[in-house]
């Protein structure tokens, strides 16, 4: 019992002593009629305006407030004034995040949301929360009260403990399962030996790690998540409707062939099923409207590839199938006459462009299968030529079904 309340004492202790710094949710706003006209503290280093931002605080006496410090990239640039209750900070409008720091409360980060404007002013509130709340407590003396009920000697069980800092909420998983409480988190008694875990949460890279656990030990592990790059909100695993115009032009050189350097428009409707942010395969068909009439219908399959899954990545997408003739035509040229002209047989194309989000756009190279006879002494046969083309291709991507 003196073991089991020592170790309910270790453990809240220290949690106790990492007391995290933390914006309040929902703080950052703009002050309405708030207009910069400190003289002194007008412009930065780049001869641009100062916004104001106004940082309230709970939890931190004069003295800690007094001893934060703010930083950020190196085109940010800061002034502070002291106020009270408040520190004033003027702040380059142009910054992206804000960077908080105290010698002994930690530190966090804050993104902001939304562009400031020059000269106007803006306020947050700057919470010192200590990362330990009365569901941590009881859980762990529900643990330690149900050691009896794990399988084998209690003595080879520990626990794994969980912080991600001002950060809560984090999804854990330990070997491969979801654990039901978020972070900050207590396991329950686990056996010792290595355990792989995970620390999940929107917006931010997933930690994975291995850790040790010892019998009638405590391992914590500090998780400092770091915040997600802009990624593709689109490219997800499942299905993706995809509408599509191409337009280009001809480019082959044909020593029988008397239609040259004609243009051709095709629109076209795709399904991909993506398998991640980088693969998906898929069909797709379209109408090939090629020397001034609607001539065939092609079908095809299709495989893309994107180079990352970020919100901008390079791609490249590959068709490649047969094209249906949807009728004969006759055109003249001088003194010759061609029939019986059609669009059909094999057809394919590689566009190689940049996706965003949902737009792609790509430089298209295409080819296609034309059959026609022609007469210029009467007897001329039929000849078949492939035609090959290079325009350009935008499409939309409309992603449907269910989403991992």
């Amino acid at each position: 019992m003196k073991k089991s309340i020592f170790l309910i004492l270790l453990i809240i202790s220290s949690l106790i002593c990492s007391a995290q710094l933390q914006v309040k949710e929902g703080s950052f706003k703009k002050v309405e009629g708030f207009v910069n006209i400190n003289t002194e503290k007008m412009f930065d280093d780049n001869d641009r305006p100062y916004a104001v931002l106004k940082i309230k605080t709970e939890n931190i006496n004069d003295k800690q407030r007094r001893e934060l410090s703010f930083g950020g990239d190196a085109q940010t640039f800061f002034e502070t004034e002291y106020k009270d209750g408040e520190v004033w900070l003027y702040i380059s409008y142009y910054a992206t995040f804000l960077k908080i720091s105290h010698p002994d409360l930690s530190s966090t980060e804050f993104w902001f949301p939304f562009d400031m404007e020059p000269k106007r002013g803006y306020e947050l509130t700057l919470v010192n929360k200590p990362a330990i709340d009365e569901e941590i407590i009881s859980r762990i003396e529900k643990l330690e009260n149900s050691k009896t009920a794990v399988a084998g000697n209690p003595d080879n069980y520990g626990y794994i403990v969980i912080k991600t800092g001002s950060l809560e909420g984090a999804t854990v998983y330990i070997d491969g399962e979801e654990m039901e409480m978020k972070t900050p988190f207590v396991s329950d008694p686990i056996e010792q030996g290595p355990h792989k875990i995970r620390v999940v949460m929107d917006g931010y890279e997933t930690y994975s790690d291995i850790v040790a656990v010892e019998g009638k030990g405590m391992r914590t592990v500090n998780v400092d998540l770091k915040k997600e790059k802009k990624v593709n909100t689109v490219r997800k695993k499942g299905f993706v409707f995809i509408p599509e115009i191409s337009a280009a032009l001809e480019i082959g050189f044909h020593d029988d062939a008397v239609i040259d350097n004609h243009t051709m428009i095709m629109p076209q409707l795709n399904i991909e099923y993506m398998f991640g942010p980088k693969f998906g395969i898929g069909v797709g068909t379209g109408v090939m409207y090629f020397n001034n009439s609607f001539d065939a219908v092609p079908i095809y399959a299709q495989i893309s590839y994107y180079l990352n899954n970020r919100k901008i990545a390079p791609f490249i997408n590959l068709k490649i199938g047969s094209s249906i003739n949807l009728g004969t035509h006759l055109y003249e040229n001088g003194n010759r006459y061609i029939y019986d002209y059609k669009t059909s047989g094999l057809t394919g194309a590689i566009t190689i462009g940049v996706n965003t989000n949902h737009s792609r756009i790509g430089l298209l190279f295409d080819i296609a299968s034309l059959q026609y006879k022609y007469d210029s002494a009467g007897t001329d046969p039929t000849v078949k030529e492939k035609y090959y083309f290079i325009g350009l291709s935008y499409s939309y991507m409309i992603p449907f079904g269910k989403k991992e």
